[in-house]
C-alpha cells in the first residue's frame, strides 16, 4: 500500500488555475545584479561564471537555493519555496536526464522507464528547457530568440510532475529517507543544442559555456544517460525525421526525399563544415550555429565534442554511455545497468519481458517516409568525414566498439 504523507505546509492542492499563474515570464540575468568580480558572480552559495549569468533568466540562480537546503527526505533534489503568490510549494529538480542523442532510441528508452516504480510516470519528454526555452527561443529548431526565457521557477514547479513525486511517497527499510521515487528529463537535443550562443558571447569562436555547464550548476549530482548510435546510420534517420511534416522543425525539406537529394545536401554540409574549419577549431564548428541549418544533422553524429564537455564538468561515474545497438540486441541487460546506474532496484525479470514484448516504440515512421536507400558514394563521404571524430571518440570513451566496425 502506498502511504501518502501529509504537506500542508507545501499547499499540495494547489488547482490548475494556481499551476497557471506560477508560470511567470523571465529576463536574461544581468552580472550588475549580482555579487561579481571579472570572472564570476556569487549566488546562494555558488560561484556562477558571467557567461552563464547572462544567457539563462534572471531567476535561475537566485531561486535555486543551496543545496543544503535540498530536502533530506527526498531522493529527488527537491526544496521549499514561495512561489510568485508567496505561497511555500515543493519545487524540483530531475534526478536524471536522458541527455542525448537525438534519434538513438530516447523516445524508447524514456517509455519503458516511466514503467518503473520509483520512477515518475508524470514526466515529460522535450521539455526544451535547458537548449531552447531558457534561452527565450522558439519551441522550433533553428529560430532565434524571440521571447523573453522561460522562468526556472515554472521549469521547477512542473505542476502534475511533482505532484507525482508525493503520490509515490514511501519509507524504505533501514534508511532515514522518506521518498526513494525520482523524476527525470529526457531531451536529447539538451546534449547538442546551443543554437545561437553567438548571440549571447558576441567575439567568441567557441562557447565559453554551453548546456553542461548550466545543468551542472543546478545539480552536480545528477545523473545523466546518453545514447548513441553508428553516426551515418543517425543522420539518416534524423533526416527522415525531420523532414516528414514541417511541424517538427525549421528545416528546409525538398521532398519527396531521394538518395541523391540527400547526397548533395551530405555534400553540401560537409563542405561547410570543412569550411568552418579553415578559421575555427573542431569544437567551434560543431557548435557553430552556421553549421546547425541542413536537415542533414551532421553535427549531432559528432559525439565526442560533446560528452567532452558534459565529462569535463561531471565525473565520470554520473555519466552512462548507452550502445544503441546493444540497447536493441538485448535490452534487458541494458536496462538492469542502467538501474545500477540510476540507484534503483531492477525490473523483475519475468514482469520486464513480458512488458518488452507488448512495448513498441512511439517513433515509428511510416515506409512511405523513408529514405530508401544511401548512395556508396554518400557513405563514403560520410565515413571519411567521421573517421577522426570516431578516432576521438574512442579516446575519450577508451573502447575501440565506438567504430562500428567502420573504416580506421
Amino acid at each position: 500500500m502506498k502511504v501518502r504523507p501529509k504537506y500542508n505546509a507545501l499547499n499540495m492542492s494547489a488547482s490548475k488555475s494556481d499551476v497557471k499563474k506560477v508560470t511567470p515570464t523571465s529576463r536574461f540575468g544581468d552580472p550588475q545584479n549580482f555579487d561579481c568580480d571579472n570572472t564570476y558572480c556569487t549566488i546562494n552559495g555558488r560561484a556562477i561564471k558571467k557567461e552563464l549569468v547572462i544567457e539563462n533568466p534572471d531567476d535561475m540562480f537566485k531561486f535555486l537555493p543551496p543545496e543544503k537546503e535540498f530536502l533530506s527526505e527526498f531522493k529527488n533534489p527537491c526544496w521549499k519555496g514561495k512561489d510568485n503568490l508567496g505561497r511555500e510549494q515543493l519545487f524540483c529538480l530531475p534526478y536524471f536526464f536522458i541527455i542525448g542523442f537525438t534519434k538513438c532510441g530516447t523516445t524508447d528508452l524514456f517509455a519503458i522507464l516511466l514503467a518503473h516504480p520509483l520512477i515518475s510516470s508524470r514526466a515529460r519528454k522535450e521539455t526544451h528547457f535547458f537548449d531552447r526555452r531558457r534561452r527565450g527561443r522558439s519551441p522550433f529548431m533553428n529560430t532565434p530568440s524571440i521571447y523573453q526565457p522561460q522562468a526556472f521557477m515554472h521549469y521547477a514547479y512542473r505542476g502534475k510532475y511533482r505532484e507525482k513525486l508525493i503520490g509515490t511517497y514511501k519509507k524504505m527499510p533501514g534508511t532515514d529517507v522518506l521518498f526513494h521515487g525520482i523524476t527525470l528529463d529526457a531531451t536529447p537535443s539538451h546534449a547538442w543544442d546551443n543554437e545561437f550562443w553567438e548571440k549571447f558571447h558576441p567575439g567568441h569562436k567557441e562557447p565559453p559555456v554551453t548546456n553542461a555547464d548550466t545543468i551542472f550548476k543546478l545539480n552536480p549530482k545528477t545523473k545523466l544517460i546518453f545514447s548513441i548510435r553508428d553516426p551515418i546510420n543517425r543522420m539518416r534517420s534524423a533526416y527522415q525525421f525531420f523532414c516528414r511534416h514541417r511541424n517538427v522543425g525549421s528545416y528546409e525539406c525538398d521532398k519527396p526525399i531521394t538518395p541523391k537529394k540527400y547526397h548533395n545536401l551530405v555534400v553540401e554540409a560537409v563542405s561547410l563544415f570543412n569550411h568552418c574549419l579553415q578559421n575555427n577549431t573542431v569544437r567551434g564548428c560543431t557548435y557553430s550555429t552556421a553549421t546547425h541549418q541542413l536537415a542533414t544533422h551532421l553535427f549531432a553524429s559528432i559525439y565526442h565534442v560533446y560528452i567532452a564537455d558534459f565529462m569535463r564538468v561531471f565525473p565520470r561515474d554520473q555519466i552512462y554511455i548507452l550502445k544503441f545497438e546493444e540497447h536493441i540486441a538485448n535490452p534487458i541487460s541494458t536496462l538492469n545497468d542502467i538501474c545500477d546506474f540510476l540507484d534503483v532496484p531492477r525490473f523483475p525479470k519475468k514482469g520486464l519481458e513480458k512488458f518488452l514484448q507488448q512495448h513498441k516504440t512511439r517513433n515509428k515512421m511510416k515506409s512511405g517516409l523513408k529514405l530508401p536507400y544511401v548512395l556508396p558514394q554518400t557513405i563514403e563521404i560520410l565515413e571519411k568525414f567521421f573517421k577522426p571524430h570516431l578516432e576521438e571518440l574512442v579516446g575519450l570513451l577508451g573502447d575501440e566498439k565506438w567504430f562500428w566496425n567502420r573504416p580506421h
